[in-house]
């Protein structure tokens, strides 16, 4: 992703229709329909439009009546929870539309005392649908949390570490120095960058390659297709051969742009049909080679180890939000703001898939446009055969709250991309 990331602004409307249930009656009846936002004065530029969210009904929704809501309410839910202990002028963190977080607390105050079966209505009285469009990838793909084997010692068929940051590695404010030098350019990038200082400059941190254990730093040791699985995730679940359980979270990343070690083999020729099975069976057969497949992708990731006191609770993505079966969305966050509710119309694995979900995660294979999205299928082999399965391009509407006039320049210009999971 380049510093140069243009400001987008959003279509001329008026109030969105909707094709709603009777909304309830009482203190809860929401406030009239706001139109959607108009387009700022200084967007004049042939590139301001390149995100566009175009005004759309709920009958419009392929397959909405039918779609489970539930993971995407219990997901709101927990994103209402980190909304209330911000100020309510806050704009919300990443993308180009969403306003501040007083927009969606009338949403969240109803969430919150919600009974069972009220999905649809609650969805359709409190939030307008908005079409997606804009450039880049279109492609919904899915992700997982590994369950895999580990050991706190290296033995044969454990042999690659899990790495806690190291203490050389320095996290660049790319978001101080946007406000620092007023850089529209600067606060559409990555809000932090990982880096390493030589004494006098800091430039990016070593590539995989280069990466070398330091003493206290290996969490625990496992296969390296585990591994490089559990990079490639963001998280995953250590198993000992003790029965006890452990998680990998997310801790940093090295700062390099992701290569996938499985592309890798795939473009090379010496596998066809590419799998993480196949790529594991393919690191068994050619030990002498495997080093150097892995580090033809120079990202890397560090964990910090968690205890993992409830496993039905999974890992947390960018947002700093635990994430929810079929109910989160990692997402580009230079377009989408991390809590944004997204509708998709897509296939898995040739079926129907129509679902809201949550945008509460990202990663590099993912900061490709607006509509790029990777489906969280949650933990374990299962998940894994689930997630593998979808790979294919999807339809996009993202739902906007009723409640109050959204300014979405504010949350563009004050708040960058979030954290980077995996890739």
């Amino acid at each position: 992703m380049t510093l140069a990331i243009r400001l987008a602004t959003l279509l001329m409307a008026a109030g969105l229709s909707a094709c709603a249930s009777a909304p309830p009656s009482g203190p809860s009846q929401p406030p009239p329909t706001a139109p959607l936002p108009q387009p700022s004065a200084s967007a004049t530029s042939p590139d301001s439009a390149d995100l566009r969210l175009v005004p759309a009904a709920f009958s419009e929704l392929p397959g909405w009546l039918a779609a489970d809501l539930k993971p995407a309410l219990a997901a709101f839910q927990k994103q209402c929870e980190v909304w209330r202990r911000r100020p309510a002028n806050a704009p919300l963190t990443g993308g180009r539309y969403g306003g501040t977080v007083s927009n969606w607390m009338p949403a969240c105050s109803q969430a919150a005392v919600l009974p069972p079966g009220d999905e649809r209505r609650f969805f359709e009285t409190w939030f307008q649908p908005a079409l997606v469009e804009g450039p880049g990838e279109v492609r919904l793909t899915g992700y997982f949390e590994p369950v895999i084997s580990a050991r706190r010692f290296a033995e044969p068929g454990f042999t690659e570490p899990l790495l806690r940051p190291p203490a050389d590695m320095l996290t660049v404010d790319i978001a101080a120095f946007a406000e620092a030098q007023n850089s529209e350019a600067l606060r559409s990038a990555p809000k932090t960058l990982a880096g390493r200082s030589d004494g006098s400059r800091v430039g990016p941190y070593l590539k995989r390659a280069d990466i070398r254990p330091e003493p206290g730093q290996i969490i625990a040791f496992a296969h390296p297709a585990d591994v490089y699985n559990i990079q490639v995730q963001g998280s995953g679940r250590l198993r000992f051969e003790d029965g006890g359980e452990a998680r990998a979270q997310f801790a940093g990343q090295n700062g390099h742009k992701w290569n996938s070690a499985l592309g890798e083999l795939r473009r090379s020729g010496r596998v066809q049909n590419i799998s993480w099975a196949t790529f594991r069976a393919w690191l068994d057969a050619n030990p002498q080679d495997a080093k150097s497949v892995l580090n033809s992708d120079p990202s890397y990731v560090f964990f910090q180890e968690e205890t993992l006191a409830d496993p039905s609770i999974g890992p947390r993505g960018a947002a700093g939000i635990p994430l929810t079966r079929l109910g989160s969305l990692a997402v580009d966050p230079s377009f989408h703001p991390y809590g944004a509710l997204i509708y998709l119309d897509g296939t898995h694995g040739g079926d129907t898939f129509q679902r809201l979900l949550v945008a509460q995660d990202t990663g590099g294979a993912i900061r490709r446009g607006p509509r790029r999205g990777d489906v969280f299928f949650g933990p374990g082999a299962d998940a894994g055969a689930m997630a593998e399965r979808m790979n294919a391009p999807a339809r996009w509407w993202t739902l906007l709250p009723r409640s109050g006039e959204l300014d979405n320049r504010v949350a563009s210009v004050r708040d960058g991309p979030g954290d980077a999971k995996g890739r």
